[in-house]
């Protein structure tokens, strides 16, 4: 889990400073990577949500 706060912190800076790179210097390559950025980001969310959700799940059934 530590792995997935990790990477999480680290597309979040990456995502910030890509919008900020586009706003500085208007390029549309950076926007362009922010978006990709912002999509890998969502997978990783939706991923770490399944994750938690069946360990709970899994958890749930195995002591009840």
């Amino acid at each position: 889990m530590l792995i997935f706060r990790l990477l999480f912190v680290l597309l979040v800076i990456t995502a910030m400073v890509l919008f900020g790179l586009y706003l500085l210097a208007g390029d549309q390559k950076y926007l362009r990577y922010f978006k990709l950025v912002i999509k890998y980001l969502l997978f990783l969310v939706i991923a770490l949500v399944v994750l938690f959700v069946s360990r709970r799940l899994f958890f749930y059934l195995e002591f009840h």
